[in-house]
Order: structure tokens, then sequence, then C-alpha cells
């Protein structure tokens, strides 16, 4: 289990030494590099030196965590590892067909109070469960960065649960954050892997990709709750269609488009559907005009994904839905008005997938069956307007981990 600990953390994390970027500093030493008088026009950086514990045996990654931040805090070593594993799995309450030790709000808890009756102080360790979908938005990862830089800025290492695959877990200390000023998406996470008692480095686009399956926060106080949504501007169109025949044949009226792998992360289909549960156009109006009176408006549009592939895809497209109608009779004559939406996803070269929203429109005329017009001569014709506004919500599938 251990070679296969360190064999995904050679995968998800390239390694790196911190030489370059703070002096050396004695492991025992509780000593913080933060810039506290940092100005807002520059990076925030910290690294806390947290000593390098490698885990005795395939279950002992939390018990190795809490032995570095134990001894990060003052702690003097009067217990071997085994027995702060033997305590972990006793307070966490894990279950004896489980290996290894639960991370949990008990564990936040026996962290607090073995640093307090050890050293006399107060850590305010809190537990964080974040879900499958947590850092897939660059909300996320402000959220997730300030939160980091207020637990390392005030001298505490974090302990992070990382969930690569389903039912895989392991523990690393969150030791050192360097913030890009340019873009969050860059910001970088220093963190020791006791797989090997080594530093490794990830940057915050990677987050998501490489704990796919959630991951646990212990820091400093809660983090902020994720957005249920995520919010994306468009390029939005409004088109009117006029004298729609009544032969029922769809007419495009517009489209909007957005890169799903930019605003999510997700290049593989098949996690779309696990991460999203939805989209919607908070603003889009679709009008449906009467012959002789007001227009019948529809104001907002929202699907679910339960239709959508759940295998990775190149290219897909949905059946045209319609999801606003009206019928009126004149005369001789009904005339059905309806707007609809066709799905379509592909992928471009540069391997990102394109997520397209076709808006279409139509009229269907009927006839009392004495009427003596030509059928195709039809009086009645449709006619529409859309305007699909600037927004694109995508709703997440919010699953925290288990506290």
């Amino acid at each position: 289990m251990q070679k296969l600990l360190i064999t995904l953390t050679a995968l998800f994390f390239s390694s790196s030494t911190l030489t370059p970027l703070v002096p050396n500093i004695p492991s025992q030493t509780k000593t913080s590099l933060a810039l506290q008088n940092f100005d807002p026009h520059e990076n925030r950086q910290a690294f806390l030196d947290v000593p390098r514990i490698e885990q005795i045996g395939e279950d002992y990654c939390v018990a190795a965590s809490l032995v570095s931040i134990f001894k990060f805090w003052g702690w003097e070593e009067n217990k071997t590892q085994g027995q702060i594993f033997q305590e972990a799995r006793n307070v966490t309450e894990t279950p004896s067909t489980e290996e290894g030790v639960r991370v949990n709000i008990q564990l936040a808890t026996y962290v607090n109070n073995f640093i307090h009756e050890a050293t006399g102080q107060n850590a305010n360790y809190a537990f964080n469960g974040l879900g499958i979908t947590f850092g897939i938005s660059l909300d996320d990862i402000t959220v997730f960065s300030t939160y980091v830089w207020d637990s390392l800025s005030n001298n505490v290492p974090l302990i992070l649960g990382m969930h690569p695959e389903r039912g895989l877990g392991h523990s690393l200390i969150l030791c050192g954050y360097q913030e890009s000023i340019d873009n969050h998406w860059y910001d970088e996470y220093f963190l020791m892997d006791p797989a090997d008692g080594k530093i490794y480095n990830i940057l915050a686009q990677d987050l998501h990709r490489s704990f796919k399956y959630g991951f646990t926060i212990i820091g400093r106080g809660n983090i902020l709750p994720a957005k249920r949504g995520l919010e994306i501007d468009l390029e939005q169109f409004t088109n009117e269609l006029r004298d729609l025949p009544g032969n029922e044949v769809p007419v495009f009226a517009g489209e909007v488009h957005l890169n799903l792998t930019k605003h999510t992360g997700i290049s593989d289909f098949s996690y779309f559907t696990t991460a999203f549960m939805g989209l919607s156009l908070p603003s889009l109006q679709a009008e449906i005009k009467k012959v002789n009176d007001d227009p019948v408006v529809l104001t907002g549009f929202g699907m679910f994904l339960d239709s959508f592939p759940s295998t990775n895809i190149d290219q897909w497209r949905s059946a045209l839905t319609i999801f606003h109608t009206f019928s009126e009779a004149i005369g001789c004559e009904t005339i059905k008005t309806w707007v609809g939406v066709e799905t379509l996803i592909e992928r471009a070269q540069n391997n990102n997938l394109i997520l397209y929203l076709r808006f279409y429109g139509a009229a269907k005329v009927t006839r009392e069956a004495n009427s003596k017009l030509n059928s195709s001569n039809y009086e009645l014709t449709g006619r529409i307007k859309i305007t699909s506004g600037p927004k694109l919500n995508i709703i997440r599938n919010l699953q925290p981990q288990n506290s």
C-alpha cells in the first residue's frame, strides 16, 4: 500500500525542492515565513517548515501527519506513532472493519485537545469536508487559497485528506502556499507526504483533477461554503422569427456556447454528470406572439442532465426538446407555436469540451375538415422572439465528505 501511495503522489504532484523558496530551517522550530506585512499588489506566500515524518505502515498516513503536526506545535515526543494511531482510531470511532483512521470532526477535536494538553496552546483546528465538485470554479479556489493563507500566516499547518479514487484516501500536511498575482488558478500549494516524508507541490488548477472524489481539510477555523452553482458570462443573442410556416419545420433562432473545460476543469465528459445536476439560463425570454393579444412570455429556462451521456464522448447531440408552447384558434384554423432547444457537445482540437444550446421555433397549423382553402395555403403563420440573456448557470451536485 505504501508503494501505491508513493506512486499516486508521483502521478498527482510534481516533485519540488523548497530550497529556492525558503532558507533551511530546523524542522523542530515552529517558524513561519508568511509575509505578515505584504503589499496587496504583491503575491502572498507562506511556508511552515513542518517535521518530515514517514509513516511506519501502509495505514499510518493520518498518524504520521498527526505526529508532524504535534511536533510542529512543540510536543516533546513521548508517544510512538503506533500509539497515536490507536488513540486516533479510538476518538474518531473508526470501525474495526476499516483500515487507517477516519478524518472527521472528532479528529479535529483530538488535535486541539492533544496540543493544549501537551503545550498549553489553543490551536483552533476545525474539520471541513469538501464535496466532489470542490475546486472546479475560480470562486472555489479563491475561497480555498484564502483559507489556506489564513491558516499558514497564523502558524497553523493543515491536514489534507485526499481522495484521488473512489474508496482510496491519503493524508498529507499542507504546509506552504504561493499566490499567483495574475490568476488564482496558478496558486501553488506545498504538501508534506508521509508516504516518503518529502515535500511536493500542486497547482490550484490541478486540485480537482487530482482529488476528483473530494477531499477533507483540517485547518484554522471553518472554510466558507462552496457556491451552489457556477455563473458564466455568455455572448447573448436576441432574434425574432416572423412568418413561421405552418408545416412545423423547426427554424434556427440562435445559440449560446461555452467552454466547459475552461470553466470546470473537466475534459472527461463521463465526470460531468457526476459533478453537475443541471443547467439554467435565468434571464432567457421566449415570446410567442398571439394574433390579437399580448405575447405569451416564458422567463427563465432550466434543464436537468439526466439525458446527458454518462461516458466520455467527443461529440453528442440531444433530441430537440420543446419547452414553451401556445395554441390559439382563429376562424377555421388553429395554430400551435413552440420554442425548443437542442444540446450539442463537441471536443475542440485542444481537447476542450464545448457545450452549445441551440434554440429553434416552429408553428403547426391545422384546419377544420370542411375548410375550402388549399391545404398548403395557410393564412396563419407563427412568430416568436427569443433573448438568451447574458448568464448561464451550471448547478453543482454538492456531496460533502462525511463528518
